[in-house]
This record gives structure tokens, C-alpha cells and sequence, in this order.
């Protein structure tokens, strides 16, 4: 027998009883409308105005409360509808291209073309040999590629073959000089994680480039199982580049794999692929003018061209040290590439490879050479011209890739408001960005409600544990609205990406 439980027993029996007979009692009028009003209250706590709704949302935080950073404000006002923690520098991983694509905008102009010569050093002889060598020099181009041209990654180079064959020339005896001496020598940043090297997001930088610096490997299995399958380079094997695998023709499906490790002038591909099937994957290319050269060298034979030579490099510290390019070159041809339409690839589809070549041709021709250095205190510059304190912004690269480019929410609300009210090329600018919905960019599947569709421009952003987004809105009411939303902690893409539509899918709905 449990005296203690018993008694527990009794008291609940009790205290039922006396519920049951308080609630068989009929409220008075005066209880009844304070039970009301105090109902009505709990309601009238809900978020009621936009602040309110926007503030309510953006305190239901994704990470802990100093990994995020929230401002919104009316284009043109100073006032922000929302503020949440927005005083703290965070990472902005892509959201960095914005800076240095619109500083090479401002300081370069909207005519400027990224320019690539080819110049001869020696006269034709009649029977059409040049007793000299093919000077190609570079200027940054990042679009040397098939992306301008229905993704054939050789017919940039035809006009230029056809140039030399319409000027008679027929062999090339001393080889193509590649002079890169346009930016410095560093083709990495030291803050790029070095184990992402080969990664065609981590491509290496330099004055002449080719098809983002990335080679395909290109894997295609035998007619029999357990056959080795062959290997190959596409769109052209780079010099002193070499390709090392085991892969062998699979009844199965294919499994593959390939890598470049970090300083390393081999690829390794591992793996199987299917029987008659071909496999493909990318890897970046350690020298990427040698890349440029035998790409183009493969385009010069097609067109009867003999290169009697291999290519030489002019570096930047060949230059410093004096070494000089002949006098008395003859200029062939110019390969040219509007900014815009660099622009828009590193800002719409946020090509990181694009921002770097951007940001080191700003550097070369404002300061004379390419480097990160020269090119960044362009940007502050630029910063300081639109009146703002360039100490606000830690920028340490052109894309976003070094974890070391950092500002707070609100600073990169005021960048925004200011290109938005007082800079004289923002619409030329805002025609880079991304727009949500559409297929060019990276907001071409996020904002697809009617609120946001066509309505949010912005600039996405995502390294390892970070989601950013910020840019302009127009809501329904045509309003439009400039953000900031920046989220550091460790969260995944698809989590910050559905916080962050959601917070835009409110303002756009009763902004």
C-alpha cells in the first residue's frame, strides 16, 4: 500500500470535479468581452505592417544569430524597413563580383574591348614562309572560348587563320611567342583553397587564356568488356600536359572520375565506362597560354599553316628583366570582346574565372600591370568616387573565391543605393545581373512565384557554408526595394536559398 500515491490519486479527483463544475457555470457579459479582447490581442500581436512582417521573418534565423545579416531599404532612401544584425562584416563569397565588375565598368567605360593582337616580327617571303615568329599578345581576354560561339571552341581562332592565309602566310618557322606580360605572374590567389586547384571554378588566371582555362577528358569505351577505353584531350591536348589513367569498357554503367592535383602538370583519370559510350569531364590546365597555343596551333594546320616551332612564353618577369619583343613587328590581326558581354557572364552566370580576368585587367590598364593588388585599389577608388568609405568593404579578390572578402549588410546596401542614384553607368550595369526566372543566370530556377518572377535583379553567392544574395526588387505595389541578405555558419545551398526566397517572396507580395 502507497499512502503518498493514494492521496496523489484522491487530490486529481478533487480538483476534476471542481473544473467541472466551474465550467457548468454561464459567463457574465463583462468576462465574456474581456475573454474576447484578450483574444483580439493575441491577434493584434501578429506582424501587421511590412516592417513588421520583414523584421518578424528575418529574426527566424537559418544560422546563430552573428552568422547573418539582414538590410532592406527603399531605392533612394537611407531609412531601412529592415536592420537585423546588419552592422557585422560576413563573407560575401560571388556577391564580390559586383565590385569589380562595376568598378572595370566605371574606370574602363562601356566601349572598352578586351583585346588580343597577333603581330609578325619578320617580312613574308614569296614563297610564304615567315623566317620569324607569330607574336600573339594578350590583354585579358576571358572569352577566347566556344561561349561566344554556339559552344565551338575552335571557330574563334578561324578568322584569325584566315587573316594570316589572305596576308600569304604558309609556315611559321620560329613557333608562336605568347606574351602574357599584360598581368603579372601569379595565376592562383593564395587565399584559393589549394586542394580546388583543378576544380574549373578555381581556374588559374592569366593575360592569354583559353576556353576558361579548363580541358575536357574525354573517356570512350571499347566494343568488348575489360578493354582498355581511349583516352583523350578535347579540344586540344596542351603542351606539357599529360594525361595518365586506368579505365577500363564496362557492360555496366559508367563510373568515372579525373583530377589535377594542385601543381601538377598530369591528369589522372580512374574509373569505367560503358561499352560504346563516351564519358567526359573537366579539369583546369596549370599553364594556360601553352593551352591557348595548341588550340590555336591545331586551328593554323587546319587552314594549311605549318608552325615550325613550339611556343615560348614572355612573361611579365621576363619583361621586367628586358626582354624585348622585335621592333619591327607587323600587326595581323585584333581579336576583340566587349566588357559588357564579359560582364555579363561574370555577373549573370557567376563565372568566377571571368571576375579574376576583370578585376587583373583593370589592374593593367589603370596601373600598368595586372595583378590582385593593382586592380583591388582600383576598386577602392571607385569606392571612394561614390562617396563611400572603402575602408567599409574587405575585398581580397575579383569573384568571391577568397574567404577574406567581407562587409557588413549594411555597407553593401549603401554600394547598391549608391550605383542605383548617382552612378552614371547603372543602367548598363543592371542589364548584367541576374534576373529571377530567367534561363541566362543563376536565378533562372529560384523567385518563380508571380510575386518575384522578372521582378528581383541580384547577384547570388555560395562557397562552402555560405548563401549570399543581395541586389534590387520591385515589389507589386512597384515599389522597388534594395537587400542584402548575407548568411555565413556553415548552412547549405538549399536552405539559405529557400530562407532567402521567402524573405523576397514576402517583400514583393506587400512591399
Amino acid at each position: 500500500m502507497n499512502p503518498v500515491g493514494t492521496r496523489g490519486r484522491e487530490g486529481r479527483v478533487r480538483i476534476g470535479a471542481i473544473a467541472l463544475a466551474l465550467l457548468a457555470v454561464p459567463w457574465t457579459g463583462a468576462e465574456a468581452a474581456a475573454a474576447k479582447s484578450a483574444k483580439a490581442g493575441k491577434k493584434a500581436a501578429a506582424p501587421q505592417t511590412l516592417e513588421q512582417r520583414l523584421t518578424w521573418l528575418a529574426k527566424r534565423r537559418p544560422v546563430a544569430p552573428s552568422e547573418y545579416g539582414v538590410f532592406v531599404a527603399r531605392v533612394g532612401e537611407a531609412t531601412p524597413l529592415v536592420a537585423v544584425n546588419a552592422e557585422r562584416p560576413l563573407i560575401l563569397a560571388s556577391t564580390t563580383k559586383l565590385f569589380s565588375s562595376a568598378a572595370a565598368l566605371d574606370r574602363l567605360g562601356e566601349e572598352y574591348r578586351f583585346r588580343t593582337r597577333v603581330y609578325r616580327d619578320a617580312d613574308v617571303r614569296p614563297d610564304g614562309t615567315l623566317p620569324g615568329r607569330l607574336v600573339v599578345v594578350g590583354g585579358g581576354d576571358p572569352a577566347i572560348s566556344g561561349r561566344l560561339y554556339d559552344d565551338d571552341p575552335l571557330a574563334v581562332f578561324r578568322p584569325w587563320a584566315e587573316s594570316l592565309a589572305r596576308q600569304g602566310i604558309r609556315e611559321i618557322e620560329g613557333g608562336l611567342v605568347l606574351d602574357t606580360s599584360f598581368f603579372d605572374d601569379v595565376r592562383q590567389h593564395p587565399d584559393w583553397p589549394e586542394e580546388q586547384e583543378g576544380r574549373w571554378y578555381q581556374a588559374p588566371v592569366s593575360a592569354i587564356s583559353y576556353n576558361d582555362n579548363v580541358v575536357l577528358v574525354r573517356a570512350s569505351g571499347g566494343f568488348r568488356p575489360g578493354r582498355p577505353a581511349l583516352l583523350g584531350f578535347h579540344p586540344a591536348g596542351p603542351y606539357l600536359l599529360s594525361l595518365i589513367g586506368q579505365v577500363s569498357t564496362t557492360n555496366s554503367r559508367t563510373w568515372m572520375g579525373v583530377r589535377r592535383p594542385a601543381g601538377s602538370r598530369t591528369v589522372i583519370a580512374a574509373g569505367s565506362v560503358g561499352r560504346n559510350r563516351t564519358w567526359m569531364g573537366d579539369v583546369t590546365v596549370p599553364d594556360p597560354p601553352l593551352y591557348f597555343a595548341a588550340a590555336f596551333t591545331r586551328v593554323l594546320s587546319d587552314a594549311g599553316i605549318r608552325v615550325g616551332a613550339p611556343p615560348v612564353l614572355r612573361t611579365a618577369a621576363a619583361a621586367e628583366a628586358g626582354a624585348s619583343l622585335s621592333a619591327e613587328r607587323t600587326l595581323l590581326h585584333t581579336h576583340e570582346t566587349p566588357i559588357l558581354t564579359v560582364l555579363s557572364v561574370a555577373n549573370k552566370r557567376s563565372q568566377s574565372f571571368f571576375s579574376e580576368q576583370i578585376v587583373k585587367t583593370l589592374g593593367a590598364e589603370r596601373r600598368g600591370l595586372g595583378s590582385w593588388e593593382n586592380g583591388l585599389s582600383e576598386v577602392s577608388e571607385f569606392l571612394g568616387t561614390l562617396g563611400l568609405d572603402p575602408g567599409a568593404y574587405g575585398l581580397a579578390d575579383g569573384s568571391g573565391r577568397s574567404r577574406n572578402n567581407r562587409a557588413s549588410a549594411r555597407a553593401y546596401v549603401a554600394f547598391l543605393q549608391a550605383l542605383a542614384t548617382r552612378w552614371a553607368h547603372f543602367t548598363a550595369f543592371e542589364r548584367t545581373m541576374a534576373v529571377s526566372g530567367d534561363p541566362e543566370g543563376t536565378l533562372r530556377h529560384r523567385l518563380q512565384t508571380d510575386a518575384t518572377y522578372g521582378r528581383v535583379v541580384a547577384k547570388t553567392g555560395n562557397i562552402s557554408g555560405v548563401v549570399t544574395l543581395c541586389g534590387y526588387v520591385t515589389a507589386r505595389s512597384g515599389q522597388r526595394y534594395v537587400f542584402s541578405i548575407l548568411i555565413n555558419g556553415g548552412i547549405s545551398e538549399k536552405r539559405g536559398h529557400a530562407w532567402q526566397d521567402r524573405f523576397l517572396n514576402e517583400l514583393a507580395t506587400f512591399g
